[in-house]
């Protein structure tokens, strides 16, 4: 018994169904795809009044609305160009801030990013980029439930941490294929420089190490698609509370890495968003400075890009009638 049928512009923008500047549904397109507009949800802001929650007791005004990811980057303060965030999960979300004018690209970007909308709120629509890999938490999954070699994803720290360094083992986790920037569907994991001296530590360690390879590689495109610098990045979801992990990505990137205080930071953004209708906080300033990490790691060792970019290469391809596909 919903009272509203709604839905915000960072949602309903990855329909493919709107305009092009966000600016409402495309009458055209629905027509070309049978679609009745009054069919789909009313667009809204992202923050402000938007409906009683009828299902709960007394019937809170619902706020809030945003995407995922959107939502984790308002959470982890990226609210202005600068930061960005990364969420690890099963696979990984870098988004950015890029402010009130739409990317340049329509669709993907040279380097193999997406505009996106972060959120829209009174007559401010601001735009984000985003840059995706296919593959990350289930990379440490696999060593679980598949090799074997560890009893818990949490165990891949203590097992990584045995060794100082993966003596030459590098991993693709291509899984899936590749996102940004290769967007190569027939691209597979892969390990090189094993020898007989390379072990189980080894190899968990390089599996971290390639996830954090991986999110260098969403931070360089970001950076192409975008003309923006990335001082700094934020991280989230569950690979976020691997102390070996994000050390390996602040050496990959070369940047200082923000572990969120929250696993799953779309819920503070959410809590934002609805904050800022209510008045709980008066503007974006005060959204960013509420950010608080939980802890800071600096990068502590250089790490051979050009290696991995070479296992890259190797990797990519493996099946060449997918990596022929694109969308």
């Amino acid at each position: 018994e919903g009272q509203a049928h709604v839905t915000d512009p960072s949602n309903a923008a990855v329909t493919g169904l709107m305009h092009g500047d966000a600016s409402g549904w495309d009458s055209a397109i629905l027509d070309k795809l049978r679609i009745p507009e009054m069919s789909l949800a009313r667009i809204v802001d992202s923050s402000g009044a938007i409906a009683p929650a009828t299902a709960l007791p007394g019937a809170p005004m619902i706020c809030g609305i945003a995407g995922d990811q959107q939502a984790s980057l308002i959470g982890q303060g990226c609210v202005a160009p600068g930061p960005a965030k990364i969420t690890f999960g099963t696979g990984g979300m870098l988004d950015l801030v890029v402010g009130t004018l739409r990317p340049a690209f329509a669709t993907r970007g040279p380097s193999g990013t997406f505009p996106v909308v972060a959120w829209r709120r009174g007559d401010e629509l601001v735009w984000g980029i985003e840059a995706i890999m296919l593959s990350a938490g289930s990379n440490v999954e696999w060593l679980r439930d598949d090799l074997g070699i560890i009893d818990t994803v949490t165990q891949s720290h203590e097992v990584a941490s045995t060794c100082a360094d993966s003596e030459g083992v590098v991993y693709v986790p291509a899984l899936l294929g590749l996102g940004t920037p290769h967007w190569d569907y027939g691209a597979r994991g892969a390990l090189f420089g094993i020898s007989r001296g390379s072990g189980r530590a080894h190899i968990v360690r390089a599996v971290l190490e390639g996830v954090a390879h991986r999110g260098a590689d969403l931070v360089a495109a970001t950076e192409a698609d975008a003309a923006l610098s990335i001082p700094e990045l934020r991280v989230d979801g569950g690979m976020s509370a691997n102390p070996t992990f994000v050390q390996a990505l602040a050496n990959a990137t070369g940047r200082p890495v923000e572990v969120s205080p929250v696993l799953e930071a779309t819920t503070l953004g959410a809590a934002f968003l609805a904050g800022l209708a209510i008045g709980t906080w008066s503007g974006w300033d005060d959204v960013a400075n509420a950010w608080q990490p939980s802890r800071r790691i600096e990068p502590n060792a250089p790490v051979d890009r050009d290696r991995w970019a070479r296992a890259v290469d190797r990797a990519r391809e493996w099946y060449p009638e997918l990596s022929g596909l694109d969308f």
